[in-house]
């Protein structure tokens, strides 16, 4: 956060959201740097994060440090998870997000978290519903290591058994909602409650998730993003038919190709 200097400077200035801009890699030494083919207009993207989440930071703070205290009350232990991710061109960075799950010792299990998942506390569950869990993120925007609207940010192990086609949602940065996973939310998270959920979410679910966001990637403006976060609000309220769904599927049929096996 940059310091008030003398006479009332204004906390976020023009001149400092530029050097903000130049800090986390869209413009250095005076040139814009693409983030894929279809990233275009990074720089005025990148403002756009920047600011929404210094204000959001700034409006929901009490409503984080509410759910913080809840997440204590839930099961003692750390307030937020912290978690290798996968975003801008295969570069790793640390996501933070409230915890929801119970602290337990060894490597966690699966990287998945099913329907009705054991190891999630009654509060985590209601924190995950609600998307409170992910307020945290506004920091990772800020810093740089994500956007509001892109791809959901992967465990490395699951970016292992990408296809090169899967490898186009790395072309921009990781966001916070995207039409992959939209439809995660609103068709695809209940229905995930077998023995296995690593193994059918890697079979079923993400090359569908995976070809929404190839799709999105291709072809995204500011507008696709309006009806993203449009659709994103109808979601977490439940209004129907507000989340993409299998007619969605359809248009991308073209672009679902299965994972990788896990040892090639």
């Amino acid at each position: 956060m940059p310091r008030q200097g003398r006479g009332r400077r204004l906390l976020y200035s023009p001149a400092w959201f530029a050097r903000a801009v130049v800090r986390t890699g869209v413009v250095r030494g005076g040139q814009r740097l693409d983030s894929g083919a279809v990233e275009g207009n990074g720089a005025l993207r990148r403002l756009f994060d920047i600011l929404l989440a210094s204000v959001a930071l700034l409006l929901f703070s009490p409503l984080i440090l509410a759910a913080s205290l809840a997440v204590l009350a839930g099961n003692p232990g750390p307030v937020f998870y912290r978690a290798p991710r996968v975003g801008l061109r295969g570069k790793v960075f640390t996501m933070v997000k409230l915890r929801t799950m119970y602290v337990r010792g060894g490597d966690g299990g699966s990287v998945i978290t099913a329907a009705e998942d054991v190891r999630v506390f009654p509060v985590g569950r209601w924190l995950r519903r609600m998307r409170l869990d992910e307020l945290p993120q506004l920091l990772n925007i800020i810093r740089g290591d994500m956007s509001f609207f892109g791809p959901r940010a992967r465990d490395p192990k699951v970016v292992e058994r990408y296809t090169d086609l899967h490898r186009e949602t790395l072309n921009v940065l990781p966001g916070l909602t995207s039409p992959g996973t939209l439809y995660y939310l609103s068709h695809a998270e209940q229905t995930l409650v077998t023995d296995d959920p690593e193994r059918e979410y890697h079979d079923r679910i993400l090359p569908v998730k995976l070809a929404l966001d190839i799709e999105y990637v291709r072809s995204r403006t500011f507008l696709t993003d309006i009806g993203v976060v449009l659709r994103a609000f109808g979601t977490v309220l439940g209004i129907r038919r507000s989340g993409f769904d299998p007619a969605d599927v359809d248009k991308v049929r073209p672009f679902i190709e299965p994972m990788r096996n896990a040892s090639a």
